[in-house]
C-alpha cells in the first residue's frame, strides 16, 4: 500500500491503497475517530482479488487537515457527500463501490444518494443513521463541555474507544493500538463536532435521518449490510432499518464480533464482502 495526498472542498487529505488491478475500484471510508488504516486487512483481501481500492483519511482524523465549518450531512448541501464524490475525481476514478464503516457508513449513504451514477454499489458496515440507536458514551458528546473532557483524558479516551469496538479487544492488533495513540487525541474536537451534528442524547437526529431516509430510492445499484453480531456501539438490530431503506439489500451478521467487525473478523469479512463484489455488474466505463 502507498500513500498519497490529495486536495478535495479545501482539504488536503491522505489516501493510502493501491492502484493495481483491473476490477472495479473499491472506495472505504472509516468511523468516527478512525483513520484509513482501520481497513488494512480489507484493502490487501481487495488487492489480492485484483480491485484498485483506496482509504482515505476524512478531514479532521488520521493525518487529513480539518475543514472549518463544514456542513457535514446538511441537506441542501452535504459536504460529506460532496467530499466522497470530490475524491473519486481527485482519484480520477469515473465510479466505484463505496464501502462504509460507521459514520463512514451514513457518509457512503449519503454519497450514494447524492450521486448514484458515480457508484457501483453500497456497503454499509455497521452503518451509522440507518437506525436511531447508537452507544450512550456517543450520544454524550452532545453534553456542552464534552469536548474538553475527551481531549483531557486524551490516550487513555483513545483506548476505552477503541476496545469498546471490539468483542474481545485482545483481537485488536498493536499496530491499532499505537495508531489510536497517535491519532485519536488530535481528532477529539473533530469527533465531538460530527456528534454534535448528528445525534442529540437520546440518538440519532429524526429530522436529518428522515431528510436522507426520503432520498433512498434514488440509488438502485446493489446493498449489502455488514455487522458484528456482538456491536455494543450500534446494535445490529438497526440492521433492520437498512432493509426498511433499502429492501433488497443482502444482510450478513458475523458472529463473534464487535464494532469493528473487518478488523475483528477479517476473514469472515471478506468473506462477505468479495463475493457480494463479484455479483455486481459493473458501470460502463
Amino acid at each position: 500500500m502507498t500513500a498519497r495526498t490529495v486536495t478535495v472542498v479545501g482539504a488536503r487529505m491522505r489516501v493510502i491503497g493501491s492502484s493495481a488491478g483491473t476490477r472495479e475500484p473499491v472506495l472505504l471510508v472509516h468511523g468516527v475517530g478512525g483513520w484509513a488504516e482501520n481497513w488494512r486487512e480489507t484493502l490487501r483481501a481487495l488487492e489480492a482479488a485484483g480491485h484498485p481500492a483506496y482509504a482515505l483519511d476524512l478531514p479532521g482524523f488520521g493525518q487529513s487537515e480539518r475543514v472549518r465549518r463544514a456542513r457535514y450531512f446538511d441537506a441542501a448541501r452535504p459536504f460529506y457527500a460532496e467530499l466522497i464524490v470530490g475524491t473519486l475525481d481527485a482519484l480520477g476514478l469515473a465510479h466505484a463501490h463505496l464501502v462504509g464503516h460507521s459514520l463512514g457508513g451514513a457518509i457512503a449513504y449519503t454519497a450514494a444518494v447524492h450521486a448514484p451514477d458515480r457508484f457501483s454499489s453500497l456497503v454499509l458496515v455497521a452503518g451509522a443513521g440507518l437506525g436511531l440507536e447508537v452507544a450512550f458514551s456517543l450520544r454524550l458528546a452532545a453534553l456542552p463541555g464534552m469536548g474538553l473532557l475527551a481531549r483531557l483524558r486524551g490516550r487513555r479516551y483513545a483506548r476505552a474507544g477503541l476496545a469498546s469496538c471490539f468483542l474481545d479487544p485482545r483481537r485488536a492488533p498493536e499496530e491499532l493500538w499505537l495508531e489510536a495513540d497517535r491519532y485519536v487525541p488530535p481528532s477529539l474536537g473533530e469527533t465531538i463536532r460530527v456528534l454534535r451534528h448528528g445525534l442529540t442524547l437520546r440518538g440519532v437526529r429524526p429530522r436529518l435521518r428522515e431528510a436522507w431516509a426520503a432520498r433512498a430510492p434514488r440509488f438502485t445499484r446493489p446493498v449489502l449490510v455488514v455487522w458484528g453480531r456482538e456491536d455494543v456501539v450500534i446494535p445490529v438490530a438497526a440492521a433492520t432499518a437498512a432493509r426498511e431503506l433499502f429492501p433488497r439489500a443482502e444482510v450478513v451478521v458475523i458472529p463473534d464480533a464487535g464494532h469493528l467487525v473487518m478488523i475483528e473478523q477479517p476473514s469472515a469479512f471478506a468473506r462477505a464482502l468479495l463475493p457480494f463484489l463479484d455479483r455486481v455488474a459493473p458501470l460502463p466505463r
